[in-house]
């Protein structure tokens, strides 16, 4: 096997001894586009949210039928090979052990797939499919609340986490199993063999996964920074203009590529780490002082709803096709999913060495299901709960910033001033670590894969994402980019098809391997006697 620790060589100079040896034509074309892209968003916004709004709505009408038999299909090729023959091949040599502990393991790769999403929309998704549910009850009703809960638990459980995990699965195999650089790439190396390297395939899919990153990272930033807004003028009275927000950008900026120079094994683990047990805490107060037995009741439902219910979600295609809702949220999770995978996947890929294949598939999509039960059972039943009684107000302030449902919610726990302030952190925690494991992926990639980039590396992709969602803060582009991003990420739905195709053939010939190796060895151990 070769050596998989690998550190970028310098390429002489001030700027070789700074990132060491990158991938030239991936950074120069990555930056060119995506500067393009920029340049329209700063002179244009109006032009670029139009223009790639209608290709957004395009994707999901025409073709949201064939994502949904897509990501249904990866669930379930996904779910088969944990469970099958492949299943206890491991992701590295033989007596390799996990790099990281489980639990910092589940900590990283939740805090970069989920992010400040988990806080944002705990509240208010629920409460928007309780309000407008498509189906199966009467919206704004007592038998809408468990459906509610139902669709918010498919759009954050399987669909969204087995996506990131195959394609997570597609590139570390071949990266841990046969020592090859970490790049998207590498994933057709089932496919491509030894030719993978120089292949024009592979350098689409490196570009496209680069682009997607970049673009949905500094769009979520953006919004990241909306969010934390009305937690500013909620805690301390302040309204915060352009100027307030572009401070609040460069510290985060700060924050998370300090993380990210520390490297994987300090900043990036401790504050996942932070993350996640704080986001327990606050979630078990809402839980204990809240209508406990009520969300208690909810969560069993719900896991039984989830199941139940799940082909029916999972296939529904709203075939009158007047509501417009499967495009506004199912298909729209779906692309938003996959624009994210490359990024999501391949972080997860690089902290999951030493996993089986069956730990590695079970680990980041059925317990990041589990607790998606969990947290959208309480925080999102409690919300509904309060709702409906007339406790709080909160559909109409989510209606107006989805950003206020929490802080909202807040106001019928004690000490919730403090929570609300505890919140806020947890929210800009997320932030940080979405970002720094961003900037730490794309840094990879324009190392050719390295393990571990140079630190003037990943501040220079650090520095490039939090300037992208400045400069579209600034012209009020995020929209438009939110869109390109998803649209740039949308031929991943196809391309993961070819990268699963090339696992498959992978996991059948090392499998066959052992196979032979095992038959001579016992062929030899009977020759002995």
């Amino acid at each position: 096997m070769a050596d998989t620790n690998r550190v970028a060589p310098s390429t002489g100079g001030l700027w070789g001894r700074l990132v060491g040896e990158i991938d030239n034509k991936l950074f120069w074309t990555t930056a060119i586009v995506t500067l393009l892209v920029v340049g329209l968003g700063v002179g244009s916004p109006e032009i670029l949210e139009k223009f790639s709004g209608q290709i957004k709505d395009y994707l999901s009408e025409t073709f949201g039928w064939f994502y949904l038999l897509v990501i249904a299909g990866y669930i379930v090729i996904g779910f088969s090979i944990a469970f099958s023959k492949y299943g206890d091949l491991k992701l590295g040599g033989a007596g390799e052990k996990p790099e990281f502990n489980f639990f910092s393991w589940i900590a990283m790769l939740f805090s970069c797939g989920i992010g400040v999403g988990y806080i944002l929309w705990a509240v208010a998704e629920p409460l928007f499919h309780f309000m407008q549910t498509p189906y199966l009850a009467k919206p704004g009703t007592p038998e809408a609340l468990p459906i509610a809960l139902n669709i918010a638990t498919l759009h954050w459980g399987f669909h969204t986490w087995m996506i990131y995990s195959i394609v997570g699965l597609c590139i570390a195999f071949p990266a841990f199993r046969y020592g090859k650089p970490m790049t998207i790439g590498i994933s057709l190396y089932g496919l491509l063999g030894e030719k993978t390297t120089g292949s024009v395939w592979a350098r689409v899919l490196d570009f496209l996964g680069a682009f997607a990153t970049i673009g949905g990272v500094s769009t979520t930033l953006g919004f990241g920074i909306i969010s934390l807004n009305y937690g500013i003028n909620h805690l301390f009275g302040v309204e915060v203009g352009i100027g307030g927000k572009l401070i609040l950008m460069l510290i985060l900026i700060s924050l998370y590529i300090v993380s990210a120079m520390s490297g994987l094994k300090r900043g990036i683990q401790y504050l996942s780490n932070f993350n996640v047990v704080t986001a327990i805490v606050w979630g078990s107060i809402i839980l204990i002082f809240g209508p406990t037995t009520d969300l208690m009741n909810y969560m069993v439902n719900n896991i039984g709803g989830y199941i139940s219910n799940f082909a029916f979600m999972a296939f529904w295609t709203d075939p009158t096709g007047k509501s417009g809702w499967l495009n506004w949220w199912t298909v729209f999770f779906i692309l938003w999913a996959t624009s994210w995978a490359p990024f999501t996947g391949g972080f997860i890929a690089r902290i999951s060495r030493g996993r089986t294949v069956r730990e590695y598939i079970m680990g980041a999509v059925l317990v990041p299901t589990l607790i998606g039960i969990v947290w959208f059972s309480v925080v999102g039943g409690s919300a509904i709960h309060y709702e409906m009684n007339g406790t709080l107000k909160i559909w109409e302030a989510v209606q107006a910033d989805v950003g206020a449902g929490i802080y909202v919610l807040m106001q019928a726990m004690p000490w919730s001033t403090l929570l609300s302030f505890v919140v806020f952190v947890n929210m800009m925690v997320f932030l940080v670590t979405s970002a720094d494991s961003a900037s730490f992926f794309v840094a990879m990639q324009m190392a050719k894969g390295e393990y571990e980039p140079r630190v003037g590396l990943k501040v220079i992709c650090g520095l490039f994402l939090g300037s992208l969602a400045v400069v579209l803060l600034m012209s009020g582009g995020l929209k438009g980019l939110q869109a390109a991003s998803i649209v740039a990420g949308s031929p991943f739905a196809i391309a993961i098809m070819f990268m699963t195709w090339s696992l498959i053939k992978s996991l059948r010939r090392e499998v066959a391997q052992q196979t032979v190796q095992a038959e001579g060895m016992r062929a030899g151990e009977a020759a002995q006697q």
